[in-house]
């Protein structure tokens, strides 16, 4: 069985707030950026006011590579939301750049059989409006 391809998406659009903006402008611009302390390089996601690690608040944006491994994953059977077809899968991303730098979203263009933890996978972007872009994971090989 198939998880659902990209350019299906038909869920709910995400509000970008004050604190999250940059990384919504990001998205649009095909860039993946979290937070970033300037003291002790430690990335961060979601954003937060200070840095978890050392308690620093000058933080800075960072590009990711947006490639990682699937950390966890889970298969969601069911329709939880309007719009959003089971059934599809669910994924914990560890990020390349940090051990515990993790970013949750749904992997598309992918065999829900062939999923395992330990799968590298790349972001694929897809405008879904004129102002928001979101960003999926679908395995390297794709």
């Amino acid at each position: 069985m198939a998880a659902p391809r990209l350019g299906t998406w038909a869920g709910p659009v995400p509000v970008p707030d004050r604190d999250s903006a940059f990384y919504w402008t990001g998205l649009q611009e095909r860039r993946m950026l979290v937070l970033g302390c300037n003291r002790c390089s430690y990335l961060i996601y979601p954003p937060v006011a200070g840095c978890p690690r050392c308690s620093a608040t000058e933080l800075g944006q960072r590009e990711l590579a947006g490639t990682g491994t699937v950390y966890s994953y889970t298969v969601v059977n069911r329709e939880f939301a309007p719009g959003i077809k089971p059934p599809f899968v669910v994924a914990i991303v560890q990020m390349d750049e940090q051990a515990d730098l993790r970013m949750m979203s749904n992997l598309v263009d992918v065999k829900i059989g062939d999923v395992h933890i330990g799968q590298r996978v790349r972001v694929v972007f897809q405008q879904i409006t004129s102002d928001v872009t979101l960003a999926f994971f679908t395995p390297e090989e794709s």
